[in-house]
């Protein structure tokens, strides 16, 4: 007994010295990614895109931002202090979108979020007057496009490192 709890105890041993840290496993998935200022800024364009479509085709109308851009750290990347997720700006409309354009907006929002790397859009809630849909990329951005008395357009980021600490920026000057 005593010589099997000794090979466990040295198994153990072995794979926490061995073994990668979590830490380091969780800094490595957000290496991959882009750093937060260029998924910001790919975000912000996606949205810059489906504003300017949706006002050519469904409108004109006149897109205002109501809440500035946010930041956040990342529950789901605990062990990494550098990590960031960040919503983007609130957009909105003072007017709906109305029942007979709304699956052109989707269709529209589709288009555009497929550019992107996100998946089809969901329907959360489909009844007269009221519209809204979410979309998310493998990176763990999501977006939101509702209607009802107001047009709301919403993108939260994933997480991704800040840019001083991504691997890819490394000897460069950041913000």
């Amino acid at each position: 007994m005593k010589r099997i709890t000794a090979l466990t105890l040295c198994f153990l041993i072995l794979i926490g010295c061995g073994g990668r840290s979590r830490m380091n496993d969780q800094f490595e998935t957000l290496a991959r990614r882009p750093d937060i200022d260029v998924a910001t800024e790919r975000y912000q364009k996606m949205q810059e895109d489906v504003r300017g479509r949706i006002s050519a085709e469904l409108g004109p109308v006149e897109w205002k931002v109501r809440r500035p851009l946010s930041r956040s750290g990342c529950a789901e990347f605990p062990d990494v202090s550098e990590a960031e997720s960040r919503t983007l700006g609130l957009w909105y409309f003072t007017s709906n979108i109305p029942d007979d354009k709304w699956e052109r907006a989707v269709k529209i929002i589709s288009e555009i979020n497929a550019a992107y790397g996100f998946g089809p859009p969901r329907h959360m809630e489909n009844s007269p007057g009221r519209h809204e849909v979410i979309s998310v990329d493998s990176l763990g951005a999501s977006y939101t496009l509702g209607t009802s008395v107001h047009t709301t357009l919403m993108l939260h980021t994933g997480c991704h490192l800040e840019a001083k600490a991504h691997p890819a920026n490394a000897g460069k000057k950041t913000p």
